[in-house]
C-alpha cells in the first residue's frame, strides 16, 4: 500500500484527460526505464482510478507518474517493506513545491518519519501544462492495456529510444581538520557509512550526497530541536 502522500485529508480526486509518463523512472536517483503507471495517491484514498488530484480545494496536479518495477517497490511496500514516499513537499530553504521522493524511517512504534531528497523528474503535469502540450496526451494506450491493480503496461512496448546523456555530476569540496587531535575525513567516513543503512543506501561513495543533503534537510526542517541536542538540552 503506497504512504500518503499528503499531510491534508481534503485530497479527492478529479476527471481530466490522461497523459504519458516516462519514459524514464521520475526517481531523481534512477535512470531505469519506466515501466509502470504509479498512482501517487491511492485508488482506495480517492474512490477511483483518477489521473488528477485537487488539494485543500486550491491546487490540482497530476497523479500519476512514471517508475521502474524497483522504485515502485520501493514506494508500495512489496519487497520487505516501504523504503521510500512520494511527497508532495515544501522546500523550506526556496520555496520550491512539488512532488518529491523521499527515504523514509520508521521507529518501532510504526510512526513514519519522511526525508525528502529530491523532486521527481518529471513532475506530474499540471492542467496548463498538459493544454500546452499535445503530444503529451496518452491516446495509444488503451486502459484494457493496463494492469487494474498497479497501472502496468501489459501490451507490448515499442523500441526503447537512445538513452538520454547522463546526469551532469559536480564535485563538491570540504575542507576537514588533519593533525593530532582529529582526522575530519576518518570523522566523515565513520558518519556517513552508519548514516547510509538507515535511509536505505549502501554506504558507497556515490550515496554520500543523499546521505548528507538527507540529514541536513533534517536539521533544516527541524532547528530548533537539532541545536538543542548540540547544546545537550533535554539530555
Amino acid at each position: 500500500m503506497t504512504l500518503p502522500a499528503f499531510d491534508s485529508w481534503a485530497v479527492r480526486g478529479l476527471l481530466g484527460r490522461t497523459y504519458k509518463v516516462g519514459p524514464y523512472c521520475s526517481n531523481p536517483l534512477c535512470t531505469k526505464l519506466a515501466e509502470h503507471a504509479h498512482h501517487i495517491v491511492r485508488r482506495s484514498q480517492i474512490q477511483g482510478d483518477y489521473y488528477w488530484v485537487e488539494i485543500d480545494g486550491e491546487i490540482v496536479i497530476g497523479n500519476v507518474t512514471g517508475l521502474c518495477p524497483r522504485c515502485h517497490d520501493e514506494i508500495t511496500g512489496v519487497v520487505g517493506g516501504h523504503r521510500a514516499a512520494i511527497r508532495w513537499h515544501i522546500d523550506p530553504l526556496d520555496g520550491t513545491t512539488g512532488f518529491w521522493w523521499c527515504r523514509i524511517v520508521t521507529n518501532p512504534s510504526g510512526e513514519v518519519t519522511y526525508f525528502p531528497v529530491d523532486l521527481l523528474s518529471p513532475q506530474p503535469p499540471t492542467p496548463d501544462a498538459l493544454a500546452a502540450s499535445p503530444a503529451a496526451e496518452e491516446s495509444d494506450v488503451k486502459e484494457s492495456d493496463r494492469c487494474p491493480t498497479c497501472g502496468h503496461l501489459t501490451r507490448s512496448r515499442p523500441a526503447a529510444a537512445a538513452p538520454a546523456a547522463g546526469r551532469k555530476r559536480k564535485t563538491w569540496m570540504i575542507k576537514v581538520p588533519d593533525d593530532e587531535q582529529e582526522h575530519g575525513a576518518d570523522v566523515l567516513d565513520v558518519l556517513l557509512d552508519d548514516l547510509a543503512p538507515l535511509f536505505g543506501y549502501e554506504p558507497t561513495a556515490s550515496a554520500r550526497y543523499y546521505v548528507v543533503a538527507a540529514a541536513l534537510a533534517y536539521a533544516q526542517q527541524d532547528r530548533k530541536r537539532f541545536i538543542e541536542s548540540l547544546r545537550g538540552v533535554g539530555a
